[in-house]
């Protein structure tokens, strides 16, 4: 049927962020289910529709998740290390790359590495507190986590530090 010299086309706006959130949902409810495969494929799609974005640091730490859960903690580890430059405030995604580095067998490596960025990068104490932690040395673990409270109090991320403490210790903030 012809278009009337005057008649307006609907314009469709395809809105790539709404559509990165929809794929992240369904990668959800599939990893729910334990369909890892199209999990992994709705996450992946979710960051490349939404690719740079904190929402996107969502994506990256469902899409470690699925990975640690089918035993590939190095992807798992790319992908969290992708979603602390995304929203380096998130204190578990900090937790999550613990557990990875643990499951690689390089935690030791990451613990001598973050000391060395210590001087210069407070979280690199926040990474030292929770690997040693994931290595059994509770105290040496509370206290570096403790020591980060104290130097960075008004980081939003310390609060989350503070939980994790109480969580793990008997000391109260």
């Amino acid at each position: 049927m012809p278009l009337a010299a005057n008649a307006k086309m609907e314009v469709m706006k395809i809105d790539a962020q709404k559509n990165a959130i929809d794929h992240n949902n369904r990668g959800v409810i599939y990893m729910q289910d334990r369909y890892y495969a199209a999990a992994i494929k709705e996450f992946q799609m979710a960051v490349l529709l939404d690719p740079d974005t904190q929402a996107s640091s969502v994506y990256y730490a469902n899409l470690a998740n699925c990975y640690m859960k089918i035993g590939y903690p190095a992807l798992a580890q790319d992908t969290l290390q992708r979603a602390v430059k995304l929203h380096p405030m998130n204190f578990g995604l900090y937790e999550d790359l613990a557990v990875v580095y643990k499951r690689l067998g390089i935690a030791e490596q990451k613990l001598k590495q973050y000391r060395k960025e210590s001087a210069k990068n407070p979280m690199a104490h926040v990474m030292e507190g929770l690997i040693l932690m994931e290595q059994g040395k509770t105290d040496a673990g509370l206290a570096k986590l403790q020591e980060f409270v104290c130097t960075e109090p008004d980081l939003i991320i310390t609060n989350g530090v503070k939980n994790y403490i109480e969580k793990h210790s008997s000391v109260r903030y």
